[in-house]
C-alpha cells in the first residue's frame, strides 16, 4: 500500500504523461534515438515519407495551464519508438483539467529530392 501511495506521491509532483505511437506500415522501423526525433510545426521543405501517428498527454501541476512545449519529450519518445526522424505536430488541445493532448505525423525522411505531396 505504502508503495502505491509513493508511486501516486510521485506523479503527482512530477507530473504525469503518456504517449501513443501507430506505425502505418506492414514492417515498423526499428526504434530511433527519442534526443534526435525533431519536433515541427509545419511540413518540412525535404523529401520524407508519413509512417504513423503519434500522441502524447501531458498533465502539468502548479499553476500555469500545460502546453505544447510541456509534451515535447513525449511527442519525441512516442515518434523513435516506430522510427521517426521527426513529428509534424498537427494538433492540440487543452481539456481545462491540467492536462494537453498533442496530437502529430511521424516521419522518415527520404533520400528524394522532390517534396513531399
Amino acid at each position: 500500500m505504502k508503495i502505491l501511495l509513493g508511486v501516486a506521491l510521485a506523479c503527482v509532483l512530477v507530473g504525469c504523461s503518456t504517449y501513443q505511437a501507430h506505425s502505418n506500415l506492414p514492417t515498423p522501423y526499428a526504434p530511433t534515438n527519442a534526443s534526435r526525433v525533431q519536433i515541427l510545426y509545419s511540413p518540412p521543405q525535404r523529401a520524407y515519407t508519413s509512417i504513423g501517428i503519434v500522441s502524447a498527454k501531458r498533465y502539468k501541476p502548479g499553476w500555469t495551464d500545460p502546453t505544447v512545449s510541456d509534451a515535447i519529450p513525449q511527442l519525441q519518445a512516442a515518434g523513435a519508438e516506430i522510427g521517426a526522424d521527426a513529428v509534424i505536430v498537427r494538433g492540440d488541445r487543452s481539456n481545462n483539467d491540467r492536462h494537453v493532448v498533442v496530437e502529430g505525423e511521424a516521419i522518415r525522411f527520404t533520400s528524394e529530392t522532390s517534396q513531399h505531396p
